[in-house]
Order: C-alpha cells, then structure tokens, then sequence
C-alpha cells in the first residue's frame, strides 16, 4: 500500500510487541505467528514508537505525546488518557486492548476515533466468574488456609457438620448486565439447573427464547432482593458509576454473595466496607475489580479487620485477573493490532465500519467532524 504519509504511531507499553506478547510461550504458536506478522505490517506502514516498559505515569504519557506528536495511540486498561492531553495533541485515532474504554477521557469535541477488543473475553470472563462463585460458596480459601497454616490436627478431625457449605444448584444467580459476559454466564450455567434471574435496561426476548427458565426483572432492586448470588456485568459510565451503593447492597439476603468482575467503579466500595463494618449487611463478596487499582493498603487493612470481626464471613480478592487467559489475551492483542493498521488503511467512512470502533461512535460516523478526515486528505 502507497500511502503519501506515514502515520506516526506511539503504543503506550511494550507489552504489546512481537518480542513481549508475542513471544510468551503460554500463547498458541498460531496466534504468536499472527501477532509477529501484525507487528512486521504496523511497521511498515507507520512511524513506530513504542514506549520502553510497562506503565507510563501519566506525566511520561504527557511528555512521550508532546515530544513524538503522534497520529494513532494504543493503550490498555493500565494507561490513563487525560482529555486534556489529547486535546493538544494532533491524535486522530486511539485504539485500546481492552473491552471497555473508560480509561480513555473523551475530548469536548469527541472526535478521536476510538477502538476497543469486544467479542473476545466473554468466555474467559464467565469462566473464571464460575471459578469465583464455586470457590466463595464452597469456602476454598479459607480451608485452603486452614490446612496451609498447619490448623488440620488430630484434635480437629473431620466431621459431619464441620465446614459446611452449599452447591451453586440450590441458589437463585442474579445477573446485572446480560452482554457478551452476562450471556455467556447463562449459558454455562443453564445446563446446571440454576435458577437465573437478569436485569438489563432491556429484555433480551430473542435470547429468552433460546433459554426459557431465566428470568428478566424489570427494577434492579428485585434481582438484589431475590439473589443469592448477585454477579456485575456492566460497563463502567456516568450511568452505572458507583449503581451499586447503599439503597441497593441493603436489600441483599444475608449470607448472600456478590460478585464483580466488571468494573470497580460500578461498586461502591467505601459504602460497601461501611455497611460491612457496621454490620448493616451480612454478605459475602469476591472482587476482581477495584475503583483504585492497585487496592491501597488501607482499605486492604479494613478488609482485614472486617473479616477478623466476622472470621465466618468469605472473602476473595484478585488482582483484576478474569481475562488473564493466554489465548485470550493473544487474541486481544491480535483486534488491536488489526484496529491500528486498518485505521491506516482506511480511506473513507465506508472504511471505519468494518473496525471494531466503541459503539457510542460508530452509531456517529456520518454525523461528525472526525480528526481523522485530515490524515485522508493528506493521502488523497
């Protein structure tokens, strides 16, 4: 392909290269390939820059940005993008390796292209979802600890009624966002004889065809006051910011298990470790995803005190890890690499369709002044 100008392109991390990614042996020879013959195409249609780690502050960001002047950046969940950054930069496009966008603050205008990776973690994300609901309901951590620190002896031996739990077929799952991830849930668990109930901001009547004995409720408070689990799968915006607070978390059943592996801004965490630590709820929780990551050390130390105060209570928490499958991760890497070097390619509207541009802006294309109409003119 001739282009009369060659975009410059900065990726915001090193992660995303042929001798990073690309080279991790717990991906699939396929997709390594795949990745490395991406990478050779990004390089020779572009300018190339790649920044020397992993996590640029934002202040490197800045910097790397005003120095480099690029066209097209690429990022991930870990680099946040101030819109104040990229209204004085000439960016025309930013493509990020994740599903959701809301690291990425959106200039006045909104008229940078953005482009996620949709379509690609639900499986991995509902799988390690299940993971997290088996291991909370039947206390793994904690007997897992019990035997680790040595509390198994021959004065506590096994018994009948000793660490009792309960299997996932006697509870009632609440899901709070049928997409991708919410769908997916449903569909391994359906065959388990769960009882499902869904909220969403519509019914999804097509998909209740295919699954007749879940449930759609049409006020949120329902499926937080039916649940026993109660698992988040929405995405993070000034609609569902901090959705979960206090007049929903009080409805919950006690003992009852709430989920999330979305978000962390969709759970108000503050109010939540305020209820437990007052004792207005009585529930259990197993987080991925945090409103401030990494978690600071005080909150950890009030999650601590709250679970010395109530030892009976399960607690998980990972370190935003349910995508961390290898392939999937590979495959993540692939849409973005592919969103980049298709974004340079493009020539025309009609171009951008066939891109994995965010929702909000693909429904806008014919409607807006895109920076981008600069970059063709200077191909034309």
């Amino acid at each position: 392909m001739n282009m009369a100008y060659k975009p410059k392109v900065f990726l915001t991390s090193n992660v995303f290269s042929e001798k990073e990614i690309g080279s991790n042996e717990k991906i699939s020879q396929e997709l390594r390939k795949y990745i490395k013959d991406l990478w050779q195409e990004l390089d020779k249609l572009s300018e190339l820059k790649v920044f020397n780690g992993r996590f640029p502050s934002e202040e490197q960001l800045q910097k790397e940005v005003e120095k480099f002047n690029p066209d097209i950046l690429g990022c991930h969940l870990s680099h946040q993008l101030s819109s104040e950054m990229l209204e004085k930069s000439r960016v025309f496009a930013i493509s990020t390796s994740t599903a959701g966008f809301n690291h990425i603050q959106r200039t006045q205008k909104d008229n940078i292209l953005i482009t996620h990776t949709p379509g690609v973690l639900h499986e991995t994300v509902a799988d390690y979802t299940i993971a997290i609901i088996m291991a909370n309901l039947r206390n793994l951590i904690d007997l897992h600890n019990y035997m680790w620190n040595n509390q198994w002896t021959a004065t506590d031996k096994w018994d009948l009624d000793k660490s009792l739990s309960s299997v996932i077929t006697n509870k009632i799952l609440g899901i709070v966002g049928l997409g991708e991830i919410g769908k997916e849930l449903v569909k391994k668990l359906y065959g388990w004889g769960v009882k499902i109930l869904y909220y969403d901001i519509k019914q999804m009547k097509d998909f209740e065809e295919k699954y007749p004995l879940i449930e759609f409720k049409e006020n949120i408070e329902d499926v937080f006051r039916e649940s026993d689990i109660l698992s988040l799968h929405i995405p993070l915006n000034k609609y569902t910011e901090k959705l979960v607070s206090r007049s929903l978390l009080i409805l919950m059943k006690r003992n009852a298990l709430l989920v999330n592996t979305a978000r962390g801004g969709v759970l108000d965490l503050e109010v939540l470790l305020d209820m437990l630590e007052n004792n207005e709820i009585k529930i259990n929780i197993a987080l991925d995803v945090y409103p401030i990551e990494p978690v600071d050390m005080k909150t950890l130390k009030r999650l601590k005190k709250i679970k010395k105060a109530q030892p009976e209570m399960r607690i998980i928490l990972i370190p935003h890890n349910a995508s961390a499958d290898a392939n999937t991760r590979g495959k993540m890497n692939i849409i973005f690499l592919k969103n980049i070097i298709n974004i340079i390619k493009s020539t025309s509207i009609k171009d951008l369709n066939e891109i994995n541009i965010i929702p909000e802006q693909k429904k806008q294309l014919k409607n807006k002044q895109w920076r981008i109409f600069h970059y063709w003119e200077k191909n034309d």
